[in-house]
């Protein structure tokens, strides 16, 4: 199952990566253009917002957390002793699947109601399909869903220990 989940965040950051590359391209042409003069249709503004921002942000979340690049305040958990430490972010890992898989069934939800109901935005040149970006979202955060349960049930390595009664 972990290497499943490696193979999906994988996948999705280089969706985050495609969408980051394809936004550059796709502003940098807008400006040449309207530096030159031309009146463009390329529904820059439209384009960024339903595509490219939701693959760039929500893509590459899932890639950051298998790999712990989240920020971390141990300040106070620090000074507890080892088991408790261990018993803490063990149930904190439990909670953050819970609500994250809460969030992921509930963007599932939402994708398929909006894939069903074909959800378009009216842009300055006709209609522009954006329920496609509501899946990324929901891929993601089930992703994110499965890697903290995994955390949850595997057995953590022994934590050294750093409290303040070794000081």
């Amino acid at each position: 199952m972990t290497r499943i989940l490696s193979i999906l965040d994988s996948v999705l950051m280089a969706v985050a990566i495609a969408g980051l590359v394809l936004m550059l391209g796709h502003v940098t042409l807008e400006i040449v253009l309207r530096l030159l003069g031309v009146v463009s249709q390329l529904q820059t503004i439209t384009f960024v917002s339903a595509c490219y921002m939701v693959a760039v942000i929500f893509c590459a979340l899932p890639y950051a957390e298998s790999r712990e690049g989240h920020i971390s305040v141990d300040l106070f958990t620090s000074m507890l002793p080892a088991n408790v430490r261990r018993a803490l972010r063990r149930a904190g890992y439990g909670v953050i699947a819970l609500c994250l898989g809460l969030v992921a069934w509930l963007s599932f939800e939402e994708a398929w109601d909006k894939t069903l109901r074909g959800e378009i935005w009216e842009t300055s040149t006709g209609y522009f399909a954006v329920w496609p970006g509501r899946w990324a979202v929901a891929l993601a955060f089930a992703a994110l869903a499965l890697r903290n349960a995994l955390r949850f049930l595997q057995q953590e390595p022994p934590l050294e220990d750093t409290s303040m009664e070794q000081v």
